[in-house]
């Protein structure tokens, strides 16, 4: 029975992949946040710079 869902969910992928690129999401959304920031996001752990100290 493992076998037939993995091939079905392989079928599946095939026939209708996902809607949604999730890296393209992200890479949108950072975008996205650095334009409303003035290219200075701080709301993300990614985003905020290392201070050297």
């Amino acid at each position: 029975m493992d076998t037939l869902n993995r091939e079905l969910d392989e079928l599946v992928a095939e026939v209708a992949p996902t809607l949604i690129d999730l890296e393209q999401l992200e890479r949108l959304v950072t975008e996205d946040d650095l334009l409303m920031f003035d290219g200075e996001c701080t709301v993300h752990d990614g985003c905020r710079p290392i201070l050297k100290g």
